[in-house]
């Protein structure tokens, strides 16, 4: 249908809202908004092609898309409480300030999506492909992104606390700013990942891979990075006290600065990696390869056979 592709204003006097499509007027002046919403969840049922429609500020809560094509629709305050989106294909869609609260995204491709500021909070993302996703400042506390595909992602700013990262991929992710509180990130991949100035404390990041990342000025007081591989990775002025870095890779790490105090690193790999400047008072440095590690200016108590 054209007017499902036409970003038409409604037919409302002094209205400048969009138009929904294949009606004549917005959300707010939809005289039918029952019936509009069971037309449009019979629509995806039969498998007609909802790509570039125009959902402008509907609500859509509790509704089944399973499967549908919604690729570049314009959802932009869409309410979508609770909402089906099990492997539907949402690339390049608008959900700009769209409220997704536990809403479910299995196997769903949202690659390209534009999400600032969406709400989703407790959403179900288990396989979603979020590939350079951009969802700056959005709210994803409690989600589950298990093996979700977030590669190269702007996630600045956005809220993801208690969110399930296990074995997802965050390959070139932008988390600047991002907390990170309690998250389950066990096996997550984070090559070259942004995570500058983020908050991080209490989180689990249990085998997980840094290499090359960006982590300046991350507070993660009390994390679990027991077994990382953060080879050439970048902690200057991190705030690490009492995490664990039993047995993690930091070869050619940058950890000047640093605040290891009372950390874990018993088992550590730090060949090469500078620590000058670094605060390590109390941490437990058991079996720690510290060849070629520059630790002038270093607070270390007692350097590995010394």
């Amino acid at each position: 249908m054209a007017e499902t592709r036409v970003g038409l204003k409604c037919k409302t006097p002094d209205c400048d809202r969009l138009a929904l499509a294949g009606v004549g007027s917005c959300w707010l002046h939809l005289s039918n908004r029952e019936e509009y919403r069971t037309l449009q969840s019979t629509r995806a049922k039969d498998g007609e092609d909802l790509a570039a429609s125009i959902f402008v500020g509907a609500d859509f809560s509790g509704l089944d898309f399973s499967g549908c094509n919604l690729a570049q629709a314009n959802l932009e305050g869409l309410s979508a409480r609770e909402t089906s989106f099990n492997r539907c294909l949402l690339y390049e869609a608008r959900l700009v300030d769209a409220d997704c609260g536990q809403a479910n995204f299995t196997e769903a491709d949202l690659g390209r999506v534009r999400g600032h500021r969406a709400y989703l909070a407790g959403a179900v993302l288990v396989q979603t492909g979020l590939h350079q996703a951009r969802l700056v400042r959005s709210v994803l506390d409690g989600a589950d992104l298990t093996r979700a595909d977030l590669s190269e992602a702007s996630l600045m700013g956005a809220y993801l606390a208690g969110a399930r990262l296990e074995l997802s991929l965050l390959n070139g992710a932008d988390l600047s700013g991002a907390y990170l509180k309690s998250v389950f990130a066990r096996k997550a991949t984070a090559n070259q990942a942004c995570f500058h100035r983020a908050v991080a404390s209490d989180s689990d990041w249990h085998h997980a891979v840094l290499d090359g990342a960006d982590l300046r000025g991350i507070t993660a007081i009390a994390a679990d990075f027991t077994c990382i591989s953060a080879v050439g990775s970048n902690w200057r002025d991190a705030r690490l006290r009492k995490c664990i870095f039993r047995e993690a890779e930091f070869e050619g790490a940058d950890l000047r600065d640093a605040d290891l105090e009372n950390a874990v690193l018993s088992g550590a790999n730090l060949r090469g990696a500078d620590l000058r400047g670094a605060r390590l008072r109390g941490a437990r440095m058991d079996g720690v390869d510290m060849e070629g590690a520059l630790t002038d200016g270093a607070d270390i108590p007692s350097l590995p056979g010394s």
